[in-house]
């Protein structure tokens, strides 16, 4: 009887063992029926990881900033600053400056301000926005070369370059494109710095020892400069747009590329060429849907193309480029961004032409706008007889003010308006503050 008991334990005591045995066994399978990449092959951050907010430069997020902000930090680079910022994943601020020495990149924590980490970058570093991974790890240009750090500053790899190596976008997992104003074209694997389609280089005599030669001519809109701006992604479709003048052309264009698979694996190819109207400035945004492509041209007008075959839909006078960046949502909402102190401009896009939603001549807008939720944006404008810079968040369904948040002592413009996953909000200004609201 003893004995049978003592059989009877042991083979309770075994059915939960061998219920784990069976259930590791399990997931082997599963595991083997998985690629094994979708946890670990790099992919935007959640919030403002890029330039644009998102791989189509749309400067929107679902995200609605909460009521309450303030202004819980604000510190100076050191420097000027020109590109936008971005954030990571929990909201850290990355910035690029213009500094006479010590560090111009720059993370800083969203909770004080103060640095997780900073480096001294070559030249050009400076035009750069920091593209953060889902693990907050950083891709960025400088002369002559693309790097990757870790969450912590470290190196994980180089790249060497033909030029200037714009804002990365993030073109599909584990895959980051980066494009020089020298014309070369780089789809990267973001773990083992490995191309994932052969480099195209759209000058092919560019020398790779003058990185910065033309740089000047992307702002003028010269015939030294290959690619004068970021390019915008729409990654399902595999596709990115361009800001491109071909060597010997009168102006730049807009241009479709593909980046599909094919037989012969993933290629670099280009899909169709627009002409655009005094030649095109800024860079390409694309609507969230993936349907339409929207460019400045030189002559004053916004215009907005089919993203499949490159047909003009329609064009709008803005009476000039401004600062030729746009805020586009998935409703058609359309902000352009003027010069310094412009009127804020409210369009939406009805398919075969775009018309004027609002107009605020009361307003001098200073800042690219960012769209969030529904019927918002935020952007900076100049008040008062001190110019004083004030962030302000505006109805897009009729352009009235719904609150503003002071900024410091802040004078100049700023480069933009970046907001978290979690609605924070930090903007920068051109002579090199940085602010942060939660």
């Amino acid at each position: 009887m003893r004995q049978a008991d003592r059989s009877t334990r042991r083979a309770r005591a075994s059915r939960p063992a061998a219920v784990v045995v069976l259930l590791a066994v399990a997931g082997l399978l599963l595991s083997a029926c998985s690629d094994g990449h979708h946890e670990v092959r790099a992919i935007p951050a959640a919030g403002w990881p890029v330039y644009g907010g998102h791989g189509d430069n749309a400067n929107y997020t679902p995200v609605t900033a909460p009521g309450g902000l303030s202004l819980k930090w604000q510190r100076p680079t050191g420097g000027p600053i020109t590109a936008p910022l971005t954030l990571n994943a929990n909201g850290d601020v990355g910035v690029t400056a213009r500094t006479t020495n010590g560090c111009n990149l720059f993370v800083f924590s969203n909770t004080n301000g103060r640095k997780n980490f900073c480096k001294r970058m070559a030249d050009g570093n400076q035009f750069n926005a920091m593209a953060f991974d889902q693990y907050s790890q950083p891709y960025v240009g400088e002369s002559g070369m693309f790097l990757a750090f870790n969450g912590g500053g470290a190196i994980r790899w180089r790249m060497p370059t033909i030029g200037l190596p714009f804002s990365a976008k993030f073109a599909g997992p584990g895959q980051v494109l980066s494009v020089t104003q020298l014309g070369q074209i780089l789809l990267i694997d973001a773990q083992t710095n490995r191309f994932d389609a052969p480099e195209v280089r759209l000058r092919p005599n560019a020398d790779p020892a003058q990185p910065l030669f033309g740089l000047g001519d992307c702002i003028s809109g010269g015939p030294l400069c290959a690619v004068s701006a970021p390019p915008a992604v729409d990654a399902g479709h595999e596709r990115f747009y361009l800001n491109y003048r071909p060597d010997g052309a009168p102006a730049a264009q807009l241009t479709a590329m593909s980046y599909a698979e094919g037989r012969d694996g993933r290629r670099i190819t280009g899909v169709w060429n627009a002409p655009v109207p005094g030649g095109m400035v800024g860079p390409a945004t694309v609507s969230p849907n993936g349907e339409t492509v929207y460019a400045f041209g030189r002559d004053g007008k916004l215009y907005a193309f089919a993203a499949g075959d490159g047909r003009q839909r329609w064009s709008y006078d803005l009476g000039g480029y401004g600062f030729a960046t746009l805020s586009v949502s998935p409703g058609g909402v359309l902000i352009p961004t003027g010069t310094i102190g412009a009127p804020l401009t409210i369009l939406k896009d009805d398919g075969d032409k775009a018309e004027l939603r609002a107009k605020r001549d009361d307003v001098q807008a200073v800042s690219l706008a960012t769209q969030t939720g529904k019927d918002t944006a935020w952007t900076v404008v100049r008040t008062g007889p001190a110019q004083k810079l004030v962030l302000t968040e505006f109805s897009t369904a009729d352009g009235a003010t719904k609150r503003s948040l002071d900024l410091p002592e802040a004078t100049g413009f700023t480069t933009g308006v970046a907001v978290s996953s979690y609605g924070r909000i930090a903007v920068a200004t051109n002579l090199g503050e940085v602010y942060y609201f939660a």
